[in-house]
């Protein structure tokens, strides 16, 4: 029962976040908070799966706003998380993404 509220709060993202392009929300610092701690708290209720989707929709709205740092924390969210299940070579994936994304804000600077 108590999970109810954030899986409906998950669906509600996934549904905005499926289609392409930035959604029209009033504020992206604040969507982006809000995803954060939605995976957070899914974590912390020992759900690591929908925690870990959580954090692919972060990456994907981070993405799409052309926020750089806040992928690079998403997807090392993902790796940690793809660690404890034990998922070493999907964490490869995301790690390669990772060094793509920090290789291009290094050579922003």
């Amino acid at each position: 029962a108590l999970c109810k509220p954030l899986d409906e709060a998950f669906s509600l993202w996934k549904q905005l976040l499926e289609h392409p392009g930035v959604p029209e929300v009033r504020s992206p610092e604040q969507s982006l908070s809000s995803l954060q701690l939605l995976a957070a708290l899914y974590r912390l209720q020992g759900k690591p799966i929908q925690a870990l989707e959580s954090f692919l929709l972060l990456r994907s709205l981070c993405q799409r706003l052309g926020d750089r740092l806040g992928m690079a924390n998403a997807l090392c969210q993902i790796c940690r998380i793809l660690l404890q299940l034990e998922c070493p070579s999907q964490v490869q994936v995301f790690l390669e993404e990772l060094e793509l994304c920090l290789g291009e804000d290094e050579g922003s600077e």
